[in-house]
């Protein structure tokens, strides 16, 4: 390649990667649903980002398709270990027929390809207890390894569903893609969140940051890691406020 044309390029892979085009690349803000908080600590989880447990544990179950990436896993598990303040790990089987009163359980499972998705969130009730449950279409990942390497794929997807769990994004930088549908869940408006969808601004801002910088999004953005930060401060206010009552 001429070396005029390979400095063009690094050169618009860095000016692509730049917050400023991070902001640029934003989608537009919708309308949440009317019930949705408003105020600090909005829709976020207090059992996934303090320590309300001893422990989070990933349980990973393989239901169909090739094994999970295992270096994606560990990825998971570091920044669920950051954000809940409390040590996190995963192990491989089912979830166990009793739950240990002292863990918050995360069940994962690798669902080959029979998702129209690249992943799914929700929970579930287990002898009273609430599990959340991470689906992943893996197989569909595997047919994008020649963009990206595969355990980033998976991370990016393990990390996108987790903040669902998270509660994340709050209303004022989340948008809900087929609003006024809100079936699919709220999205966060910056395409360097792993919260982000994939629509044409944040593939356009993920070719250059991504492909070329090689920063995966396996973590979410500024903004959102603030709005982690005046919950956090919130809920320990809150129960500062309730020892001295």
């Amino acid at each position: 390649m001429h070396p005029v044309m390979r400095a063009l390029i690094v050169a618009l892979a860095f000016a692509a990667s730049s917050g400023c085009a991070a902001t640029m690349y934003r989608e537009h803000t919708t309308p949440f649903p009317p019930s949705t908080p408003r105020a600090v600590p909005w829709t976020l989880n207090r059992e996934l980002l303090t320590p309300a447990s001893e422990r989070i544990l990933f349980v990973v179950e393989l239901v169909a398709g090739h094994a999970p990436e295992r270096d994606a896993l560990d990825r998971l598990a570091r920044l669920a270990a950051r954000y809940g303040e409390r040590p996190a790990t995963w192990t491989a089987g089912a979830l166990p027929a009793t739950l240990d009163p002292g863990t918050t359980y995360v069940h994962i499972r690798y669902v080959g390809n029979q998702l129209d998705k690249w992943g799914l969130s929700y929970w579930r009730l287990v002898a009273g207890r609430k599990v959340y449950v991470i689906e992943i279409n893996q197989e569909r990942h595997r047919r994008w390894k020649w963009f990206l390497p595969e355990r980033h794929l998976e991370a990016q997807t393990l990390i996108h569903e987790y903040g669902h769990h998270l509660g994340l994004p709050p209303w004022d930088h989340g948008y809900y893609r087929d609003y006024p549908d809100f079936s699919d869940g709220a999205h966060c408006v910056n395409p360097d969140c792993a919260l982000s969808k994939p629509r044409a601004r944040a593939l356009l801002y993920g070719f250059w940051h991504v492909a070329i910088a090689r920063h995966y999004l396996e973590d979410y953005c500024a903004q959102c890691r603030a709005a982690i930060a005046e919950a956090k401060a919130y809920w320990q206010k809150s129960a500062r406020r309730y020892r001295s009552s």
